[in-house]
């Protein structure tokens, strides 16, 4: 089924419109309209509902990819002006969710971004608001329909829109299937950290709004399987971000870059071109 887009301004908000091509796994045949618009404070109860139901849903070793909150928890995040939800419905249903937050300083964005080792603001000479994203979640029923890379990619307009110039998101480590919708609207794995509020190791992930990620010219490309957490580490801290993820294989591709890499690192010369060569065959 066609999933080609429609996108509406209205009362000066984006709504965008398309049609599912499965619910429960099945194919439809006639279109089944979905929409993704702004969330308010009236829909708190939905979204405690919707957490309740995500969060029930998870497998066993699952608990930390998302956390249950309560209606009571949504009416006082709308209390936030920096804080913007969004949400699909099929008709009245609320079946997925996910918001933006506007971070203006590093304090404001180590909330989001636990144990990040690179200072977004930094550079006092350039005007940095980072949009972080969060609270990913689609119905199990409603599955396989890209429905979280196209809250992603409505998150990142509405970002630009915010005036951010950078926007974030953290991954669990484990959750190989949120790494693909990011990867997918080209954000990189820049760093890896451990979650204060559960103690879940977890990927951090950024994509800069005004271009690419820079790659330095240094062609080596590493791919690893997602679970070699060592291995991934031993990479970052060599200057190697993730920029790909085949999703079939769960592996993830490294190319090198001197965007996140503080000038107090050591740069990455030909003999450790070819140390990680040796090291890194699969």
């Amino acid at each position: 089924m066609n999933n080609t887009l429609k996108k509406y301004e209205v009362n000066e908000q984006m709504v965008w419109q398309g049609n599912l091509s499965k619910i429960d796994g099945v194919c439809q045949e006639k279109p089944v309209h979905f929409y993704i618009r702004p969330l308010s404070v009236d829909n708190a109860q939905q979204m405690g509902d919707l957490s309740e139901a995500i969060y029930n849903s998870l497998k066993e070793g699952e608990e930390c990819f998302i956390h249950k909150h309560s209606k009571e928890y949504y009416y006082d995040v709308f209390q936030n002006p920096n804080i913007h939800y969004i949400g699909v419905f099929v008709g009245e249903h609320l079946v997925g969710m996910s918001y933006l937050k506007v971070c203006n300083n590093e304090q404001e964005l180590q909330d989001e971004l636990p144990n990040s080792s690179f200072n977004f603001f930094a550079d006092a000479k350039k005007e940095t608001s980072v949009a972080s994203f969060g609270a990913d979640s689609v119905l199990p029923s409603y599955r396989g329909n890209s429905l979280n890379a196209m809250m992603i990619n409505y998150r990142m307009e509405l970002a630009s829109r915010l005036g951010c110039t950078d926007c974030t998101s953290i991954v669990d480590r484990n959750n190989r299937w949120n790494m693909t919708p990011y990867f997918a609207n080209r954000f990189n794995l820049f760093s890896t950290a451990v979650d204060p509020s559960d103690g879940g190791k977890i990927s951090l992930l950024h994509k800069p709004m005004a271009k690419e990620t820079v790659l330095s010219n240094i062609k080596t490309r590493i791919t690893l399987p997602y679970n070699r957490f060592e291995l991934i580490d031993k990479l970052i801290k060599k200057g190697f971000i993730g920029v790909e993820f085949d999703k079939k294989e769960a592996k993830v591709t490294f190319a090198h870059s001197n965007y996140y890499v503080p000038n107090t690192r050591k740069s990455f010369n030909i003999f450790d071109r070819y140390n990680y060569n040796k090291a890194f065959v699969i």
